[in-house]
C-alpha cells in the first residue's frame, strides 16, 4: 500500500495545486474588473459593484492562504513513512473504507478507488488519531473496525 500512498499523497498535492491556480485565476479577474471600474463613472452603482468585487476578492484570498496552508501540511507528510498507530499522513484502511488523513479534500477517486481524504482535526480524524489495527470506534451510528495502517 505505501506506492499508493504516494500515489494519492501526490494526487492530493495536485488538486491543491490547481484549486491554488483557479483561485489565483480568479482574483486577477476580479483585479482587472475593479480596475476597469475605476476608469469607468462614479456614483452609487459604481460604489456598489466595486465594494461587492472587493468583498469577493478577500474571501477568494483567504481561500488562498487556506489552501496554500493545507499543501504546506501535506508537503509535511512522508509517504514512505509506516506507522502502527494511526497519526497524520497515515492511509488507513478500515471496514467503513480508505482514508488518508492529511489535509480536508473530501472524496477523491484514483486507480478505481474511493479515497477519503480528511483532516486529522476533523470529527472522524480525532477519532481516528492514536488508534492501532483491530481498534474500533464509533461515529454516529457507525462503527469503524481499522484493518490496516501505512
Amino acid at each position: 500500500m505505501n506506492s499508493f500512498k504516494e500515489k494519492i499523497t501526490a494526487h492530493c498535492k495536485f488538486i491543491l495545486e490547481r484549486k491554488i491556480e483557479l483561485v489565483s485565476f480568479e482574483m486577477d479577474e476580479i483585479s482587472a474588473s475593479m480596475e476597469n471600474e475605476t476608469k469607468s463613472s462614479a456614483g452609487d452603482k459604481h460604489e456598489t459593484a466595486r465594494a461587492r468585487m472587493q468583498s469577493e476578492y478577500e474571501k477568494l484570498s483567504w481561500q488562498l492562504d487556506e489552501l496554500k496552508g493545507q499543501l504546506v501540511l501535506l508537503e509535511r507528510i512522508d509517504p514512505k513513512e509506516d506507522s502502527k498507530i494511526i497519526s497524520n499522513g497515515n492511509l488507513v484502511q478500515t471496514n467503513k473504507g480508505l482514508f488518508f488523513i492529511a489535509v480536508p479534500l473530501g472524496k477523491v477517486e484514483l486507480d478505481e478507488k474511493v479515497i477519503y481524504v480528511i483532516s486529522p482535526v476533523s470529527p472522524l480524524g480525532k477519532k481516528l488519531m492514536g488508534l492501532k489495527i483491530s481498534d474500533e470506534i464509533k461515529v454516529n451510528t457507525t462503527i469503524y473496525r481499522i484493518e490496516k495502517i501505512s
